[in-house]
C-alpha cells in the first residue's frame, strides 16, 4: 500500500506560509491547450474547463528537488477563466468568482496541475515510503499523486489531462504568467464497431418480415479500473494497477445508438462496420493498461422485426486478450471491429486497431483555447 500525505479541497488552515505579495498567479491562455469531450466553441464552454492547481513553496536559494525544503502553498485550488486570463476561482453553477492565489514575496513556487477539476482525479499527497517510491520509476520526490478511477457510469467519464510539472518559478519571471501544456491525452479511448454475417427475414417487399440486428448492450468486465498518475521531472507516468472494474454500455441509458441508427449491416453483402458507442454519453475514456487475463467483453444483441418487435435476443462473450491487441496504450484510440455470427449465435471475428487520437474522427480534436 502506498503511504501518502493526504491533500484535500479544504483551506490550508494554520499551516505556516510565507508572506504573500499582491500579484496573483495566472496562466496565459495563448499557450494553454486542452482536449476534452466537447468542442470549445465559446468562452462559456471554455470557462467550464476548470482545472486543479497545487503548488509548493521553496525559499530563495533552494529548489523543489532539495529534500525537506518544499512547503505546501496551495492544495487543489480551482482555476478557471475570467477574462482575460486563467486564475484562481470559486464556482457556483455557471457563475465564477475570483479567488486569487497570490505569489509569495520571495522564493519560488512549483506547480502540479490536472484537468478537469471535477471528475478527473483525486489528488493524494507525496509518497513518504522510499520502498514505495522505488516502484514508481522516475517519481519526482515530494510531488503529489493523482488517483484516477474512471466512473463506472460511462456518461460521467472524462478525458483526464495532466500537465508536466512547472518547477521553481518566480513571480519575477514572465510577469508571473505561466504556460501549461495540457495537449497530451493520458487516457485510452475505446470504440466498438459492429457488423454481422448471416441471413435475416428482410424482404423489403414483405413488410411483415423486415428485420434488423442491433447491439443493445456491451459489458466490459474485469479491466483495470484504478491507477495512480504520478509526476516525473518533465512529465507524468502511470503506476501499476490498483483495482479492477466493469463498465456497461446500453441503449437504455443512451450510451449506445438506438433505433434505426443502431441497425447493423451485413458484412458479407457489402456492408460496413460502424461505431455503436459514438454518442456523447457513450464515449469511453479508460485507463491505459496491459489487459488482465480475465478481461471479457459481453455483447448483447437483438434481432428486431420493425413491425412485430424483438424476435430474438442473444448474449455472446469474447476474451479481450484473445486478439492481437493485449494493451491499451496511453493517448490512443483502441477500435474493435466485431462481426456477429447470427447462424451460430456467436462472434465470427474481432479485429483490433490502434488509431492515433487525432486521426480517429473524434468530434473534439486538439484546440487552442485562446488566440
Amino acid at each position: 500500500m502506498l503511504l501518502l500525505l493526504s491533500c484535500s479541497r479544504v483551506p490550508l488552515g494554520d499551516r505556516p506560509a510565507p508572506p504573500a505579495s499582491d500579484q496573483p498567479v495566472v496562466f496565459s491562455g495563448s499557450q494553454l491547450r486542452t482536449k476534452g469531450q466537447d468542442p470549445l466553441v465559446s468562452r462559456e464552454a471554455l470557462a467550464a474547463k476548470d482545472f486543479s492547481v497545487s503548488a509548493w513553496y521553496c525559499p530563495e536559494g533552494t529548489s523543489f528537488t532539495q529534500p525537506g525544503t518544499p512547503v505546501l502553498y496551495v492544495s487543489d485550488q480551482r482555476f478557471g477563466y475570467l477574462d482575460p486570463l486563467w486564475q484562481g476561482v470559486s464556482r457556483s453553477g455557471a457563475t465564477l468568482s475570483a479567488q486569487p492565489v497570490y505569489w509569495p514575496l520571495d522564493g519560488t513556487l512549483s506547480f502540479f496541475c490536472f484537468a478537469p477539476y471535477e471528475g478527473g482525479a483525486v489528488i493524494k499527497g507525496p509518497v513518504t515510503d522510499p520502498a514505495v517510491a522505488a516502484t514508481l520509476p522516475g517519481y519526482l520526490p515530494g510531488s503529489p499523486l493523482l488517483e484516477v478511477t474512471p466512473s463506472t457510469n460511462v456518461a460521467d467519464q472524462v478525458d483526464v489531462l495532466c500537465a508536466p510539472p512547472i518547477l521553481d518559478r518566480s513571480r519575477l519571471e514572465d510577469d508571473g504568467k505561466l504556460q501549461l501544456d495540457f495537449s497530451t491525452h493520458r487516457m485510452t479511448r475505446v470504440e466498438f464497431w459492429f457488423a454481422y454475417k448471416g441471413e435475416l427475414q428482410s424482404d423489403p417487399s414483405i413488410t411483415q418480415t423486415f428485420e434488423q440486428v442491433r447491439v443493445t448492450g456491451i459489458e466490459i468486465q474485469d479491466v483495470v479500473g484504478s491507477k495512480y498518475l504520478y509526476y516525473t521531472e518533465d512529465d507524468c507516468r502511470w503506476s501499476g494497477n490498483l483495482s479492477k472494474a466493469d463498465y456497461l454500455l446500453s441503449g437504455t441509458d443512451n450510451t449506445l445508438r438506438t433505433g434505426l441508427s443502431a441497425s447493423l449491416e451485413d458484412i458479407e453483402e457489402g456492408g460496413s462496420y460502424f461505431c455503436v458507442n459514438d454518442v456523447p454519453a457513450g464515449r469511453l475514456y479508460l485507463l491505459p493498461q496491459s489487459l488482465p487475463a480475465d478481461a471479457t467483453l459481453m455483447i448483447h444483441y437483438a434481432i428486431v422485426n420493425l413491425y412485430a418487435g424483438t424476435r430474438l435476443t442473444e448474449t455472446v462473450s469474447w476474451k479481450l486478450t484473445a486478439g492481437t491487441v493485449t494493451e491499451w496504450p496511453e493517448g490512443k484510440v483502441v477500435r474493435y471491429l466485431i462481426t456477429l455470427d447470427l447462424p451460430n449465435r456467436g462472434v465470427a471475428s474481432v479485429q483490433a486497431q490502434i488509431v492515433p487520437w487525432e486521426d480517429a474522427g473524434i468530434i473534439s480534436p486538439e484546440m487552442e483555447l485562446l488566440y
